[in-house]
């Protein structure tokens, strides 16, 4: 009853959000439509390259719209987590096909090093600064949300960073208007590639983690061990798994080896202590007497 309590209270809490972060995804949307056509028919790969990484802030906005209504979603005996991961997986798939993308068009950009096309100048920086002002729009749009979602704040980064290199693709605009050098557009192509692969790397590996259920960034398992076998009555503690179920949640397992001591005050001291020193507020513990564990067997004495 408290859950269903809780589910509806957070969709009224987040309905505002969910309208801002729907029309700043389809604003981008029909961006990246302009951006890649416009830069077709100006045979601009910096202004496709701009396109593309536009593309990737609205991936990364559906995929925080998308996380949110289904994180919405109650668990069930089948699917006793949730629908949290989902989010994880998205993104994953996101950051590949982005990878994929950036290598593309890096090189396409190097074929071009040595034989620049003639650039539509004019055409790029309008169309770069038509991004400039949905990027600052789409920020603010966002902004709001992004204050309780780590996964939106991540999205209003995005277009922050996006935000500059539109100011970049307007100065290569302006560079082959007024210079003819077109040098500058697959030059800019290939520093822009650079810019969404380093912010693949930077994000890459926290959702990797999750994915291999690798304990959470920043953690202490040995820490984590040693306070469990400071509790009164502990002679031992093995078998910890730490793992995050998506981004706001951890979990534990571990098996306590007791001699003497009240085993159910136990278990409540170390989930209590996991919650509050360690942050990790879904803990599963085995009591074992001392004479040895069963796994622990099964797993060193086949």
């Amino acid at each position: 009853m408290g859950h269903g309590h809780d589910h509806g209270h957070s969709h009224g809490h987040h309905h505002h959000g969910d309208g801002a972060i729907g029309w700043a995804v389809a604003v981008n949307l029909a961006l990246t439509a302009a951006q890649i056509i416009g830069g077709y028919a100006a045979d601009s790969t910096a202004l496709i390259a701009d396109g593309i990484h536009n593309l990737s802030d609205a991936l990364a906005l559906v995929l925080a719209f998308g996380a949110r209504r289904l994180a919405r979603r109650a668990a069930t005996p089948e699917w006793s987590y949730g629908w949290g991961r989902a989010e994880i997986v998205a993104a994953f798939v996101n950051y590949l096909a982005l990878i994929a993308i950036s290598i593309w068009l890096a090189a396409e950009a190097l074929g071009r090093l040595s034989d620049p096309p003639q650039v539509a100048g004019g055409l790029v920086m309008g169309l770069a600064a038509f991004a400039l002002v949905v990027d600052l729009a789409t920020a603010a749009l966002v902004w709001r949300a992004s204050k309780d979602s780590a996964n939106i704040r991540a999205a209003f980064l995005h277009n922050l960073a996006d935000a500059g290199v539109s100011v970049a693709v307007i100065v290569g605009g302006l560079l082959i208007w007024a210079f003819g050098w077109n040098l500058a557009d697959p030059v800019l192509t290939l520093a822009i590639s650079a810019v969404i692969l380093w912010h693949i790397g930077l994000e890459i590996g926290p959702v990797f983690r999750m994915l291999m259920l690798a304990a959470p960034p920043g953690s202490d398992p040995g820490a984590v061990l040693s306070a469990l076998r400071c509790l009164p009555g502990v002679s031992d503690a093995h078998h910890l798994h730490l793992w995050q179920i998506d981004e706001k949640r951890t979990a534990a397992s571990v098996h306590l080896v007791m001699a003497v001591g009240d085993p159910f005050a136990t278990t409540r001291a170390a989930k209590e202590m996991l919650a509050h020193r360690f942050d990790i507020p879904h803990a599963t513990i085995e009591i074992e007497p001392p004479e040895g564990c069963a796994d622990h067997r099964e797993h060193h004495h086949p």
